[in-house]
């Protein structure tokens, strides 16, 4: 199974945060990965991706993540993507693995869908979410979803396309839904210590260790356990993130990161 990932990243200080290298790194385990940063990151940054990418180019605008995906698609070409069998999107919204990406690509195999990603919701319609979605190889050669790329938008409705991408696919008569289904109309991504305490979930997002949002698990405290106790992964790169950003945080969240939990 040949797999080409292409990777969104935004830092606001222009850095390459630690749990992104460790994200690249598992990645490429399973596919040839490709990153795009969205601003002017220096080569020096860039280079620690060197290892696990194929190639990193930055650029600053204000596509967000469709953008830079757009960007590198450019950059590659429909022929040579075509030549692969999984198209993977993803972003740096999200820490992990926390799981072993490649029992989820083969689990996900067994299910038949043309299309995938972790979790999706019904926001305006339903759709799956896009830190981390997968398309096959129909899908990449079909004319229409290329289209889809070559026309996205250079405003601030950029935010739509993933409203957009689910139903087009549907429309072109390609199955898909995604991973962790709850078979509710919620965001489980809204409840990160549900989402993990129920399901083998190998993401949660960064905003989840962060105040006043509507995927926040509060202090943080029972997530950093969930994930201690559920994963092998280092709870101490989210930490480090916080710091290196001086992301908000509140009182208990504080107490917490300095606790080195």
């Amino acid at each position: 199974m040949r797999r080409i990932c292409l990777f969104a990243g935004y830092d606001q200080n222009n850095k390459i945060q630690d749990y992104v290298v460790y994200m690249l790194k598992k990645l490429s385990l399973i596919s040839d990965v490709y990153y795009m940063g969205n601003g002017n990151i220096p080569p020096d940054e860039l280079f620690k991706l060197a290892p696990f990418t194929k190639m990193f180019y930055t650029s600053l605008h204000n596509q967000r993540d469709f953008g830079s995906w757009q960007r590198l698609i450019s950059q590659i070409g429909w022929e040579k993507l075509s030549l692969y069998d999984e198209l993977i999107l993803c972003n740096d919204s999200v820490y992990g693995p926390l799981q072993n990406l490649e029992d989820i690509f083969l689990e996900m195999s067994g299910r038949g869908y043309d299309f995938w990603s972790i979790t999706a919701d019904y926001a305006y319609n339903f759709h799956l979410h896009s830190y981390f979605m997968v398309f096959n190889n129909n899908i990449i050669k079909d004319k229409k979803f290329q289209y889809f790329w070559n026309s996205v938008p250079q405003n601030n409705k950029i935010q739509n396309c993933s409203f957009v991408l689910t139903p087009l696919l549907f429309g072109r008569g390609f199955i898909g839904n995604s991973y962790i289904r709850s078979y509710r109309s919620e965001n489980i991504m809204e409840k990160p210590q549900k989402m993990l305490q129920n399901f083998n979930v190998p993401f949660v997002k960064t905003k989840s260790f962060l105040p006043d949002n509507k995927y926040s698990s509060g202090s943080g405290l029972i997530l950093r356990y969930n994930i201690r106790t559920k994963s092998n992964y280092d709870t101490k790169m989210i930490n480090r993130h916080i710091k290196s950003c001086h992301l908000p945080q509140n009182f208990s969240q504080k107490l917490v990161t300095l606790s080195g939990l």
